[in-house]
């Protein structure tokens, strides 16, 4: 099937739009959170923690809220999340007004918040499986991902420019945004499928037994910890770089993640085409590669051309890393598997990053950014090796 097809697909083109919605929403917060809790606070523990705090949900909670995706009605559960976490934004603007007195109840808004955006992500992980044939989960995988990355583009800079005048319209525009995605997830046409009846903790072993049986995948979660690790820490710390030692403001730095988002569009776009030449493992060193060298220049480098360079340049190769590893796990994996799949690997995916995190949030109080910055480019070359020896390297 060629990619026209995937565009004559009804469910696909609503499913797409809303995503257009929830992308917009995310990554405006994204970049509006630390940047409020930095104007509260001015700490960069205060920043990290926050972030460390948005990824434990995924850690302690995916591995069962997968099982459960795999037991409901997915469509609807992905509105509900979706409502959930509007709900939750307005409760964070009315904590404003408290300053940074209310930071505790922003760590416990956020780790709700996450944990509900996290059931989308698997809801709709599940829908796009059961909607689409095999051939067309990758480039349905890349289309989505050029949709985050484009609000990657547009995201930051309305972020900066909406918190350069008020900071609670940061929280506000999400909140319209996604409002908006649950509601072109309406009567989403999704094919019947059959709900078994096995109890709770055995679909949770048999999720297990299948990742472990499925050695390429199994191989690909653990080196995805060890970047993930690496790649959560570069986002905090060079976002703090940028505003605590390159003074740049708030527009200034949504502007310059605005214009390096660009890359991001063009990995998404050009994925397909790159695996079907070099092969998933060989072009998953490559972009490793390229995102080690980057992160140097983030961490040495004063002279913003080359910032945004390295930043449109880690976006290029990060997308793709994303679209081969999410396109991958899709195609390996039966749907009837598919929502205990993606939350199993989705808690390892992030086993490494609290950690490392709120350890890098400590450290930079002593150390400077510039060598945290490349210990982390020192990861990234570690899993070139590990993609070099695992099971997926040969991995079409």
């Amino acid at each position: 099937m060629t990619q026209p097809s995937l565009w004559r697909h009804v469910g696909f083109r609503r499913l797409y739009l809303s995503t257009v919605g929830f992308s917009l929403g995310t990554q405006v917060y994204q970049l509006a959170m630390p940047l409020i809790l930095y104007e509260l606070t001015r700490s960069a523990a205060a920043m990290t923690a926050m972030r460390a705090i948005e990824l434990l949900p995924n850690l302690l909670l995916a591995m069962f809220i997968g099982v459960w995706a795999d037991r409901i009605d997915r469509g609807r559960w992905a509105r509900l999340a979706i409502a959930g976490m509007v709900v939750l934004m307005g409760v964070q603007v009315l904590l404003l007004e408290q300053g940074a007195a209310a930071l505790p109840f922003f760590f416990i808004t956020a780790f709700v918040l996450m944990t509900l955006n996290y059931l989308y992500a698997i809801c709709r992980m599940g829908m796009i499986k059961e909607m689409l044939p095999e051939p067309l989960l990758l480039p349905a995988t890349g289309q989505l991902t050029v949709v985050n990355q484009l609000f990657a583009v547009l995201g930051p800079a309305l972020a900066g420019g909406l918190l350069a005048w008020r900071l609670e319209l940061g929280l506000w525009l999400p909140m319209a945004a996604m409002l908006l995605a649950a509601w072109l997830l309406r009567s989403l046409p999704l094919p019947a499928r059959r709900i078994e009846a096995s109890g709770f903790w055995q679909d949770w072993r048999e999720g297990w037994r299948v990742l472990v049986r499925n050695r390429p995948l199994w191989h690909l979660a653990w080196l995805v910890v060890l970047i993930n690790g690496s790649v959560g820490v570069v986002e905090v710390l060079f976002l703090f770089r940028a505003r605590d030692q390159l003074q740049l403001g708030p527009g200034e730095l949504g502007l310059l993640y605005g214009l390096a988002g660009v890359g991001g569009v063009a990995g998404g776009m050009l994925c397909s085409r790159l695996r079907q030449r070099f092969g998933l493992g060989r072009l998953l060193m490559m972009e490793l590669l390229l995102e080690s060298a980057c992160v140097l220049v983030l961490a040495w480098s004063d002279s913003l051309p080359l910032l945004l360079l390295a930043l449109a340049a880690n976006s290029f190769g990060g997308v793709i890393g994303n679209v081969c590893i999410w396109g991958y796990r899709q195609e390996s994996t039966d749907s009837r598997y598919i929502g205990r799949i993606s939350g199993l690997t989705g808690s390892m995916f992030k086993l490494l990053m609290p950690a490392t995190l709120v350890l890098s949030g400590g450290l930079a109080a002593s150390l400077p950014l510039a060598y945290l910055l490349s210990a982390c480019a020192g990861a990234h070359l570690l899993a070139v090796l590990g993609t070099r020896v695992s099971a997926i390297y040969r991995v079409a």
